[in-house]
């Protein structure tokens, strides 16, 4: 029999602009502790703090913010009158099959922010569609961050990373990696940091438009795939291309799972742990 909690709550906000509220804490139990725990989280606005911790249960604490509504939409108070309330910012929490699921919507421009601790033994999905940073620590299973315009950091994690930002850096570090798993690292506009341990076996994709490689780690370059692509029309239209491809491939240690790292404008740095 599935089990589903839902709570739905609103912050009002009532402090004046872009001053923080207090944190309303909510704890939702895992349906069954014993098997695999997952979280994901999406939200239109705000940053969002994933931790580890010892414990068994999700821990969710929501922080609204004033002062996020478009320019010049936000009314004056009027004469011999203040402002109590409106711009207020809704998040729901649900668990289902062993899955926590923290969402907020669109339905106002305020800004909530998340910071939820769930036990270290989890995978962890978020998505932020125009919040600020994701910052995801302490964790240990598979890991998906998606970022459309803030940065991206994962620190002292263990098991694969699949991340991407729109704008912004991406950092992270990993204590150890699944073996079996590919990994993705990618990004429009920003630097990609990456450590990892220094026993990985991975197949390397690297490519930049704008932007340079930088490892300390021994890459066996595979100088085959740099090979040039040509296409002889000169019979039909009288053209000859010749396409040489900017990204580079090859292997660590011997070689293993696909290790890809892109980013049109920015630099790559992989660093052995």
């Amino acid at each position: 029999m599935k089990k589903l909690l839902v709570l739905s709550f609103t912050v009002v906000l009532m402090a004046p602009a872009a001053l923080p509220q207090d944190a309303q804490k909510t704890t939702v139990a895992f349906s069954d502790p014993s098997r695999p725990r997952k979280l994901v989280v999406e939200t239109m606005f705000g940053s969002i703090t994933v931790r580890g911790y010892s414990g068994q249960e999700a821990i969710v604490e929501t922080t609204a913010r004033t002062g996020f509504r478009r320019k010049g939409k936000e009314a004056e108070p009027p004469p011999g009158m203040h402002r109590v309330g409106g711009n207020s910012a809704g998040v729901e929490i649900s668990e289902e099959n062993n899955t926590v699921r923290v969402s907020s919507g669109p339905s106002s421009f305020a800004r909530a922010d998340l910071v939820i601790q769930v036990p270290t033994q989890t995978s962890v999905t978020v998505n932020a569609k125009l919040g600020n940073a994701i910052t995801i620590e302490n964790i240990s299973g598979e890991i998906e961050a998606n970022n459309m315009n803030g940065q991206v950091t994962i620190t002292n994690v263990s098991g694969s990373v699949m991340a991407h930002s729109m704008n912004g850096k991406i950092v992270a570090s990993l204590s150890s990696v699944t073996p079996d798993k590919a990994m993705s690292f990618s990004n429009m506009n920003g630097e990609i940091d990456v450590t990892l341990p220094a026993s990985i076996k991975a197949n390397v994709k690297l490519w930049t438009n704008h932007g340079d490689i930088f490892t300390d780690f021994d890459i066996k370059l595979d100088s085959t795939a740099q090979a040039p692509q040509g296409e002889d029309n000169r019979k039909k239209d009288g053209r000859h291309r010749v396409q040489f491809d900017r990204g580079t491939t090859g292997t660590i240690n011997g070689g293993g799972p696909e290790l890809q790292f892109t980013t049109f404008n920015g630099n790559i740095l992989i660093h052995k742990k």
